[in-house]
């Protein structure tokens, strides 16, 4: 029986260090995302990336957003497009923001 002891005591700290493991795990994945949706990434976006930016899409949703909001940073924005009605039309709007 005395030999079951160490075994014990060896599974013990494996399961100890796995729950240890997990928890860091969760915590870094909860300060992550505290850190992304709580006080934003400002820094992660903007002219400190470079001067230019190219948008595909950015006459509607997602695309046109993403290209204002840009510009609103003070980045130039190239904007793709299939449609150049639409294309002079957001970019005429764009412009307002620099």
């Amino acid at each position: 029986m005395e030999s079951a002891l160490p075994a014990a005591g060896f599974l013990y700290w494996v399961g100890a260090g796995t729950m240890a493991y997990l928890a860091l795990r969760i915590s870094y994945s909860l300060f992550t995302a505290l850190r992304v949706w709580g006080v934003g990434n400002e820094a992660g976006v903007g002219p400190g990336l470079g001067e230019w930016a190219v948008v595909t899409g950015g006459t509607d949703g997602i695309g046109k957003s993403y290209a204002e909001e840009l510009a609103k940073r003070g980045m130039k924005v190239v904007l793709i497009s299939r449609s150049q009605d639409k294309l002079d039309q957001v970019s005429s709007e764009i412009s307002n923001y620099a």
